[in-house]
């Protein structure tokens, strides 16, 4: 076991020697490029996507995004978890075997899953006799999922070893190569959803091969018993909280898909990838503080920590009430004056943005002091939950209902584990 010294020095590596506090300031910049960057994008190609896309198409892409959430944590294993948490509790060496055995166990897992999961999932379209169309949309969207994985090894990596500057080219580019590929099948091939989601698809091959590189040329490809031992003493119990957390982000479109109506689906769609700007701008404030709240959680340095989650709550409710306020503006623009009914839907989901990242905060929390029965048993209450409430908020009063839903099951989330993380254990 590592030293405190050892982790603290692990922790302020890169710092400014005399002014931490102006590094600190100086990296939370440099994270907010990436949102900027990628909402400066989207501000261009969001309305071309809107006019080559119809609404039903933007309701089969929020469904299978869904469909392919539900599976994620069967490829993932909630290794990347595993990894964050003990980044500071490990020595280099060490680190390096954790990093390389998890990817490489990862990957020989999934060359089985993946077709497994197909398979399960045409089964699935089957028997739910879903008028939504299977192929290529499944297998285009299965395995842009598991490609997907690989990369986030690299972004933690670059952001609790104090890496902005790479993180923001790394991030940046696969944002810019994304829209770029996508953009021409939908656009000058005239793909429609087809071609957005080959180009997705193609731009994971290409950092799956780029996050494979940086992960290996460093490390041996080797799999180390010892090191799975452990990992799966943490995450197995994690396996089905992160399961059974996934109906709460999810749910909503199994329930809207039933409806029979891809048009007002699609809207629900639009309005929540507009109201998701909301967390792809405040994720960033959270990364740059994520290395400190592990950091502070795992070594209960409970005044510090407090700090940190106060200012994160300050700047999600702000930011929340901003986009309220101009939502109509931004979704006329956004949209190109298309889909403007979808901004009934953005401000209600707009709070469950606000509420996921609080959630991520909660979370973070829970998983850096390895209190994995905590996290399963609020997951395994909220999935309850959320299935009941999103059920019934579809019966009776259908979109509006399911999107009311989605943030009365994320307050509920955020208080149980406020209320376990503040909870002292005999």
């Amino acid at each position: 076991m590592p030293s405190v010294e050892l982790i603290q020095k692990k922790y302020k590596k890169g710092k400014l020697n005399n002014n931490p506090l102006l590094l600190k300031l100086k990296t939370t910049g440099i994270y907010l490029l990436v949102p900027a960057l990628t909402f400066s994008i989207s501000v261009f190609t969001s309305p071309i996507f809107a006019r080559h896309l119809s609404a039903q198409e933007f309701a089969y892409f929020g469904y299978y995004t869904s469909l392919t959430n539900f599976i994620s944590c069967f490829y993932s294993l909630s290794f990347l978890t595993y990894y964050m948490s003990v980044y500071f509790k490990e020595g280099v060496e060490q680190l390096r075997e954790t990093l390389a055995t998890l990817v490489a166990f990862n990957i020989l897992w999934n060359i089985i899953f993946f077709p497994a999961s197909y398979i399960i999932l045409s089964i699935y379209f089957k028997l739910s006799n879903s008028l939504i169309p299977f192929f290529p949309f499944a297998l285009l969207a299965l395995g842009t999922q598991v490609m997907s994985l690989y990369k986030g090894f690299i972004q933690v990596k670059f952001r609790l070893s104090n890496k902005p500057y790479n993180y923001l080219f790394f991030v940046v580019g696969y944002r810019l190569l994304a829209i770029t590929i996508s953009l021409y099948f939908v656009v000058s091939e005239g793909l429609g959803l087809q071609g957005r989601m080959i180009g997705l698809a193609l731009n994971e091959i290409l950092f799956l091969v780029l996050s494979i590189y940086i992960i290996f040329k460093s490390n041996k490809l080797v799999i180390k018993k010892e090191v799975l031992k452990k990992a799966y003493k943490i995450v197995l119990p994690l396996l089905p909280a992160s399961f059974l957390y996934l109906p709460v982000l999810n749910f909503d479109n199994i329930v809207l898909e039933r409806m029979d109506n891809p048009y007002e689906m699609g809207l629900y769609n639009i309005g929540k990838g507009i109201a998701n700007y909301i967390y792809v701008a405040l994720f960033p404030f959270f990364q740059a503080f994520e290395p400190e709240i592990y950091n502070h959680a795992a070594n209960k340095n409970l005044k510090a920590l407090k700090k940190v989650v106060m200012l994160l709550v300050i700047i999600v409710v702000i930011t929340v009430m901003l986009f309220i306020l101009l939502s109509p503006l931004l979704i006329s623009y956004l949209t190109a004056g298309k889909y403007t009914s979808a901004t009934k839907y953005a401000n209600i989901l707009a709070v469950t943005s606000g509420l996921m990242i609080l959630f991520s905060i909660s979370d973070a929390i829970i998983n850096a002091t390895q209190k994995t029965r905590k996290s399963l048993i609020s997951h395994a209450i909220s999935a309850t939950l959320c299935i009941i409430l999103y059920s019934l908020g579809g019966r009776y009063f259908e979109q509006i209902g399911v999107a009311v839903a989605t943030v009365l099951t994320y307050l509920f989330l955020v208080l149980l584990q406020v209320y376990m993380i503040t909870f002292k254990e005999a």
